[in-house]
């Protein structure tokens, strides 16, 4: 009883935590061993309506032994079409003090840079978005996981 009891307040306690206006939220967990520079960490959303306001976010979390302040990160985002635009994303992980920006958990951070702001999605479908570290390691360790979630915008 007292197990079935546990599950349901876990239960209550993960549906609440969950963003009403979110559309889209998805984490990658990458390797221990470190994120290949020839790694994609892929997010396939699936957008309905071409009529509404969405942000996008980027969700980082990284390990407290990071050895670095930031992440470079390059993304490519492509539509349905196939059409692609490519661009090159600073994350600013850690203050020039070295004290982590994101919320912290034990010696893991959590952090959400946005990527778009109150943007329209112009064609029904599936998009892609791709993600490829763009630091001077071949296996950057320190990452655990990154994510992407779209909400719907109330602006």
């Amino acid at each position: 009883m007292r197990k079935l009891i546990i599950f349901i307040i876990s239960l209550v306690a993960f549906s609440a935590c969950r963003n009403s206006a979110d559309v889209y939220n998805e984490y990658i967990a990458l390797p221990n061993v470190g994120w290949d520079k020839d790694s994609l960490a892929v997010f396939h959303p699936e957008m309905e309506n071409t009529g509404e306001k969405y942000n996008v976010w980027l969700q980082l979390r990284n390990q407290s032994d990071y050895t670095y302040s930031n992440l470079w990160l390059f993304v490519d985002i492509v539509a349905p079409d196939g059409k692609s635009v490519r661009d090159t994303i600073d994350c600013m992980l850690a203050r020039p003090d070295g004290e982590w920006i994101g919320d912290g958990w034990g010696s893991l951070y959590s952090l959400q840079i946005p990527l778009m702001k109150s943007v329209s999605f112009n064609q029904v479908g599936t998009y892609t978005y791709k993600f490829c570290q763009a630091m001077r390691e071949q296996d950057l360790e320190g990452i655990h996981s990154i994510g992407l979630r779209i909400e719907k915008s109330n602006k």
